[in-house]
């Protein structure tokens, strides 16, 4: 990978392989990573000649400060404004310097525990959306300049916890909710004993709260109580729901046909990462009765399949009134003349082959999608599942402090 890969347009990659190059390449700009669970939520990384001058989220700054500060300083009252920039955010924590309240000692440490926060978030990430805008104008009044290597050591147990945590809360932004017919969470219910408040919890998970609202109330990490509750989440007790208000259409669903498991699982990776729903079938004989209880928008599909090839399985689609208008796309190993050929004559409305780019991926499936008119409303947030387990079960604790270790938890892509 290479710094001209990464651009303002999204793109899909291993996130500590985007920040190894900004590094080597001693970048300056600003680095958008978007989390795929959940697409209203990102991280936002400043960088400098290479280094790391802060990290923040893109939303969400008034929750997330409120609770770093009140577990930093628990006798110091903040007055936290709502709808604050990254600038804005940076100014608020410079003036309560001003104002006497911190030293500047404990400032450093609030911008410091701020960025290896969005740090430990980014790298648990196996893939994702990035923007790179390198004429973004920097920080005024920058107090750090971190080389993100020298970080690694100490965010060894926070990208574990991070990762761990995914397998069932994308994201400590995401707002968790007790349902109705769930009990009232109590100590039994997580196996633990005299270390959390109870006090105001099932309140707040009728209002929807953060990760991080929630443990301001129970005096623990968001991390730490997230994967306390995570049982009650993968047991369907507490429901997972977007940082966002909006609610949009449906995402497109995207089904790929293929017996490789391997190419499955970067399918998944890649399409989810854009916004897109994915449906993978092993078994390409299921296919048609699986495609009438869910109608894909496009169809990703492999020619050489056992029992039954890619080519005759688009003659099927076809043949049926209610698959012969979804777009299908040929997803081979092979590259030739004639194999794009034939491709055609069955049906298939394009065709990309092994290894692949993963911005020509989410392109060629973006082109071929029917976008239907959404909506916002300021209603509740929308429900989200929980991150696939294909995705999850491949993320493993780094066994080295290196940002190439953090490159190995997702299948490889070729990128150009």
């Amino acid at each position: 990978m290479k710094l001209q890969d990464i651009t303002a347009k999204k793109v899909v990659v291993v996130p500590g392989k985007a920040l190894r190059v900004l590094i080597e390449e001693k970048a300056s700009g600003l680095m958008t990573i978007f989390e795929p669970a959940d697409d209203s939520i990102f991280w936002r990384l400043h960088f400098s000649q290479g280094n790391l001058i802060y990290a923040t989220s893109g939303m969400g700054k008034t929750e997330r400060l409120h609770y770093l500060l009140k577990q930093l300083f628990p006798n110091t009252q903040f007055s936290i404004p709502s709808n604050l920039d990254d600038q804005d955010e940076y100014n608020y924590i410079h003036n309560i310097l001003k104002a006497g309240k911190l030293s500047p000692k404990q400032v450093q440490k609030v911008f410091y525990i701020l960025t290896q926060e969005a740090i430990a978030q980014v790298l648990s990430l196996p893939r994702a959306a990035i923007t790179y805008d390198a004429s973004h104008l920097p920080l005024e009044n920058a107090v750090l300049s971190l080389s993100l290597k020298s970080m690694l050591n100490s965010l060894r147990e926070k990208i574990s916890n991070a990762a761990r945590l995914r397998e069932a809360i994308g994201s400590p932004f995401q707002r968790l909710q007790l349902l109705e017919m769930s009990q009232d969470i109590s100590k039994p219910d997580l196996d633990i004993e005299n270390c959390i408040s109870f006090e105001g919890l099932n309140a707040n998970l009728a209002k929807k709260c953060t990760l991080y609202e929630l443990s301001l109330q129970t005096n623990q990490t968001p991390l730490t109580f997230g994967n306390l509750i995570k049982p009650m989440v993968q047991a369907g007790n507490i429901k997972v729901l977007s940082y966002s208000v909006k609610t949009d259409q449906p995402k497109p669903l995207i089904a790929c046909i293929d017996d490789s498991k391997v190419t499955q699982k970067i399918v998944r990776m890649t399409l989810e990462a854009s916004g897109f729903q994915v449906i993978g079938i092993t078994d390409p004989a299921q296919a048609l009765s699986t495609f009438v209880q869910q109608r894909p928008d496009v169809i990703l599909m492999d020619i050489n399949m056992p029992d039954i090839n890619g080519y005759e399985l688009c003659r099927m689609f076809n043949q049926s009134n209610m698959l012969k208008s979804i777009p299908v796309i040929m997803l081979t190993g092979r590259d030739g003349f004639l194999d794009r050929m034939r491709a055609r004559m069955v049906g298939s409305s394009d065709y990309i082959a092994k290894p692949f780019r993963p911005e020509e991926l989410v392109q060629l499936v973006k082109s071929l999608v029917v976008k239907p008119n959404s909506s916002v409303a300021t209603s509740a947030p929308t429900p989200l599942a929980p991150p696939a387990t294909s995705v999850a079960t491949s993320i493993t604790p780094p066994t080295t402090t290196s940002l190439a270790s953090f490159s190995t938890s997702a299948p490889q892509l070729r990128l150009a």
